[in-house]
């Protein structure tokens, strides 16, 4: 059974937004002397981590109380942080993949969304224009228009 991961992008208001802060952090950590590689680090270590790998497990940003985007998960290794503190780094695939607009209350640190409950991936390219805005696109779909 495949698993993912979600996490709240705080602070973030766009996918956008989102897109331009991880391209901030990586050439912050290329200055820094680091390779550029977009990670996030996290307090705790996913336990089901070989799951997530071998089966394609991507982790989904929630952006003002709605998933909207995944990024491939690519690698989970013990890192510490600048206080030398123990922590996972979860590396993750730069291209960003817009997901069904799905709503999802407020948590700490990630989770785990198990197949099943993940939303779909929007279509890309020529399609994909003719897509409403994601914010339109959950009011429409709430509403059961679409």
């Amino acid at each position: 059974m495949s698993v993912h991961l979600v996490k709240l992008a705080v602070g973030i208001e766009t996918i956008d937004h989102l897109r331009e802060r991880q391209k901030q952090r990586i050439a912050d950590r290329k200055a820094a002397g680091d390779g550029p590689v977009l990670r996030i680090l996290t307090r705790n270590t996913p336990r089901r981590g070989d799951e997530l790998l071998a089966d394609d497990g991507s982790l989904y940003w929630v952006i003002k109380g709605r998933i909207l985007v995944r990024q491939k998960i690519i690698a989970i290794e013990p890192a510490t942080a600048s206080d030398g503190t123990p922590r996972c780094a979860i590396h993750l695939d730069r291209k960003l993949t817009r997901v069904q607009s799905k709503r999802s209350r407020p948590f700490q640190g990630w989770r785990y969304l198990e197949l099943e409950n993940a939303p779909l991936d929007l279509p890309s390219g020529a399609e994909a224009e003719r897509e409403p805005p994601p914010e339109m696109a959950a009011e429409l779909r709430e509403l059961g228009l679409i």
